[in-house]
């Protein structure tokens, strides 16, 4: 009898307990689609919504608050609330109980419902108050279980956009001041990643389109038995003037989006951008590179590519020079690239209020995206000295000793 009667127990168990107690596999099903919705969320003032609309969903509660304390004086307010809450009596008990210890996911009975600790950082401490159930009752294991486990994976998305929003505020605050290099490194990456989109863009959209209209008027051309002389002169013009504008947007396209750059290495690269540029500059350009055989990451390789390009474009438009030379070597552990021209210079006073629009301050902050160094020099007559010193990871390093070694 005692085996029938437990038996029994677990089947009616299983059948009415969803519906008795509202828990189990409605929080289970409640905690996939919160995580769902929370990862897309990109701002704490969102995340706090989701989450009121979640507790107040699944919960028979009507009030719902956030409250931020600041360690430092331990001063406590109430960020914003959702429907009556006992501001005063809250805050005095959590002057007198809340401490510096408190984890992610903590929990205080308060006088009137429940305190959960979902952040932390800056001197700061966040919470969310929950009220007590309208019915009266106590909140039941399933449902105490599930509010930690919601409370403790709000706590961790809590902490990352509060993370990105203060590196925006100081990124903000901080217009003038160089930016640490792993920030540099990071919006050099986001840029390349957008020419290569870009580039992509122009590729099978643009200049596909100017290849067909191109074809369809050489076709029209060709045709001798319609068209008239004048007529027949006329198009050979927009022909060539289409040929060409193909031409630029394919150059674009390979600026944008540096073609076999990977497959190539440094060396090769910059000796096929010296040789293209050469072709539209007013100088001759020197490149020596001293046996440079240390194996770089592509990281380095698309910099130093980056670099080239902008150094000879600013040749181009501000030197006046009629000779550039360019020096690659690598000593210690460390890449030294040297760029020197015998253009007309400019005094060094000049030469830092200049930064921006001769490309030169794009040139320093990508170097010190890689902790590299760039030092100046000019002077009236005496052309423009850049000396970059970029320092390499110590695996990469390690693999230049081991191809020394080798040849040795």
């Amino acid at each position: 009898m005692i085996v029938v009667f437990l038996y029994a127990k677990e089947v009616l168990d299983l059948k009415f307990r969803n519906k008795v107690i509202k828990g189990a596999h409605e929080f289970e099903q409640s905690l996939e689609s919160f995580s769902r919705r929370v990862a897309n969320v990109m701002k704490v003032a969102e995340l706090e919504r989701c989450l009121v609309d979640e507790l107040t969903r699944l919960l028979p509660i009507h009030s719902v608050g956030f409250i931020e304390r600041r360690v430092e004086g331990n001063i406590i307010t109430l960020k914003w609330r959702q429907g009556a809450v006992p501001t005063e009596t809250l805050l005095s008990e959590l002057y007198s109980r809340v401490s510096s210890r408190s984890d992610i996911g903590d929990s205080l009975k308060m006088s009137q419902g429940y305190c959960y600790m979902i952040g932390q950082g800056r001197g700061t401490q966040h919470f969310v108050w929950i009220d007590d159930k309208v019915n009266h009752m106590e909140y039941n294991h399933d449902e105490k279980v599930w509010l930690r486990t919601i409370m403790t994976y709000v706590g961790f998305v809590y902490q990352n956009l509060q993370l990105i929003e203060g590196l925006v505020h100081d990124l903000s605050t901080k217009r003038g001041e160089e930016a640490p290099p792993w920030v540099l490194r990071l919006l050099f990456q986001l840029s390349e990643k957008e020419r290569r989109k870009l580039a992509s863009d122009l590729h099978d959209s643009a200049l596909q389109d100017q290849l067909l209209w191109y074809r369809k008027l050489e076709a029209i051309t060709h045709d001798e038995e319609q068209l008239p002389p004048a007529t027949r002169t006329n198009l050979e013009d927009i022909r060539e003037g289409l040929l060409d504008v193909i031409h630029q947007i394919r150059e674009t396209c390979n600026e944008l989006r540096p073609p076999f750059l990977k497959e190539m290495g440094v060396i090769e690269a910059i000796e096929n951008l010296c040789t293209h540029t050469q072709l539209h500059a007013n100088y001759t350009i020197t490149f020596s590179h001293q046996d440079f055989r240390v194996e770089i990451s592509d990281e380095h390789v698309l910099s130093l590519y980056r670099i080239t390009q902008e150094l000879l474009r600013n040749g181009m438009k501000h030197s006046r020079a009629t000779q550039v030379e360019l020096m690659l070597h690598y000593n210690q552990r460390q890449i030294f690239y040297r760029y020197k021209d015998n253009g007309i210079g400019m005094e060094m006073d000049r030469l830092q209020s200049s930064f921006k629009h001769m490309g030169l301050s794009g040139i320093r902050e990508r170097v010190s995206g890689l902790e590299g160094e760039t030092h100046f020099r000019t002077a009236p007559g005496q052309g423009l000295d850049i000396e970059i010193i970029i320092p390499l990871p110590e695996e990469e390093s390690a693999e230049f000793r081991g191809s020394e070694e080798e040849s040795a």
